[in-house]
Parts: structure tokens; C-alpha cells; sequence
């Protein structure tokens, strides 16, 4: 087994960092509430691998049970717009994403190894 680079340790920290946010803060409960709505059933191996704070929205790429991406923009003010909710297989949405930058491959990668080897190995949630 190769020895992971100091970038390679950081980027897995922010990963876990952002998923153990996710379960846990209020400011992100909306987040993780659309995502239990429209997916119906998740478990809690989920990794925020990509999100952009907008002036009037939210957005955010979620790897879900390491199976499913979903792509979903939550605007800021609930009264002046609509959730957007998109979801793909990892094969999907790598065939649509083809053009990804390298660092954007590289953490929706090491997101997909962390999901993986959570679930391979029971981690606790």
C-alpha cells in the first residue's frame, strides 16, 4: 500500500470533516433533510465532495451510500425559489462529468473510496 500524500491526508479530513457536519449541524439540516425526502432511504455514509456558496442559492454534489450523486441547489430565501434536485449512478454521472477538473476527479475519487471502504468495512456511522 502506497503512502498517502500530506494534500491526500488533508482533502480525506475535510471529507469526513464535511460529512460529520452534515449529520450534525443546523445549518445543514435543510441539506441533509432534501436528501432523506427525495431519496427516501439513505444511510449515513454521505461525503460532501463539491459545494458553492452563491448569492441566492446553495450548491452542493453529495456522494450517497457510494453509489449515488446527487447535485442539488438550495436557495437561500425558501420564499424566492425551488429546491433543484438532481441524482445519477456514479457510472452516470461520470460518463456526464467527463470534463472534470483534476482536483474535482481526484476528491469526488477519494469520496467514493471513503464511502466504500466504510461500508466494506461497517464502519460506525
Amino acid at each position: 500500500m502506497t503512502e498517502l500524500s500530506r494534500s491526500d491526508k488533508q482533502m480525506i479530513g475535510e471529507l469526513e470533516a464535511g460529512r460529520e457536519r452534515l449529520l450534525s449541524e443546523p445549518s445543514l439540516q435543510i441539506l441533509l433533510s432534501n436528501l432523506r425526502r427525495k431519496l427516501r432511504s439513505i444511510t449515513r455514509n454521505l461525503y460532501i465532495f463539491d459545494s458553492i456558496p452563491e448569492q441566492t442559492e446553495d450548491l452542493y454534489r453529495v456522494l450517497v451510500d457510494g453509489t449515488t450523486v446527487v447535485h442539488i441547489e438550495i436557495p437561500r430565501d425558501a420564499q424566492y425559489g425551488e429546491v433543484v434536485f438532481e441524482k445519477w449512478s456514479v457510472k452516470e454521472y461520470l460518463n456526464i462529468r467527463k470534463s472534470l477538473t483534476g482536483l474535482h476527479r481526484r476528491r469526488f475519487g477519494m469520496a467514493l473510496g471513503l464511502a466504500e471502504q466504510r461500508a466494506k468495512h461497517n464502519l460506525p456511522v
